[in-house]
């Protein structure tokens, strides 16, 4: 399993196609950055959670499209062509499967991690020490956590179905954020973030997530938790 994770990673990792998502994600954080949330989102601070919320969430919809791209290198006809060869291996199929996607996870963590430094780093080198950067890892877990678990499980399940569907779900991924959605349900959550502090009667208010955001974060971790657990199971069965 441990060489199976490491080979997957790798594979993963050292490759111009990953080079070429991270200047990508880190280009467009970039102008993110300096185009939307140095005015600060929503009339709070530009160093505010609400506002690096705000920013994650707009990076997410690319961020995933790298997640169903590492995807893609799991489930695409070329990649099932040696699945006769790992299916005669003692490893079991399911553990297999697991094994790559958790080097896929590993693979778009660290796209993230690059994502989520590059911001800190911009809001720290402009404002110094009143950026906390112990509350601005809240709305980025908030965002990122039940996200990447929902589209990760989303994709295999997809994969498994077909792997032209994991390319269908690529532009949904992108231009998720414009569906007219009540903000609540957003999956990044890009429109709650930039509104719904317009509600709140006090100025730049502390960050809290009120219980119906609570529940749809958790409807979609879940989901992605069942859609993951559904795709190993189908593919021990199909093996």
């Amino acid at each position: 399993m441990r060489k199976i994770f490491r080979y997957e990673l790798r594979r993963a990792v050292c490759n111009k196609f990953f080079l070429g998502l991270l200047v990508v994600s880190l280009y467009f954080g970039w102008q993110t950055l300096n185009s939307e949330v140095i005015k600060g989102i929503a009339h709070t601070a530009p160093f505010s959670p609400w506002s690096f919320g705000y920013y994650s969430a707009q990076v997410l919809p690319l961020l995933s499209v790298a997640l169903l791209f590492f995807l893609w290198g799991i489930f695409s006809k070329e990649a099932r062509r040696v699945k006769p060869l790992t299916d005669a291996t003692p490893v079991n199929a399911g553990n297999y499967l697991m094994g790559k996607c958790a080097a896929v996870g590993a693979a778009w963590l660290l796209l993230a991690v690059c994502v989520c430094a590059l911001g800190m780093g911009f809001l720290a080198t402009l404002f110094g020490a009143v950026v906390s950067i112990g509350e601005l890892l809240i709305p980025v877990l908030v965002s990122l956590l039940p996200a990447f678990v929902f589209v990760l499980g989303l994709g295999m399940a997809a994969g498994h179905i077909h792997p032209a569907l994991i390319l269908v779900l690529m532009p949904v991924m992108l231009s998720i954020n414009l569906l007219p959605l009540p903000a609540e349900w957003g999956l990044f959550g890009a429109t709650w973030f930039s509104e719904y502090p317009l509600t709140l009667e006090t100025l730049d208010p502390a960050f809290a997530l009120p219980a119906s955001v609570w529940g749809i974060k958790t409807i979609f971790l879940l989901v992605g938790m069942g859609l993951i657990a559904l795709t190993i199971r189908l593919e021990t069965k199909s093996s």
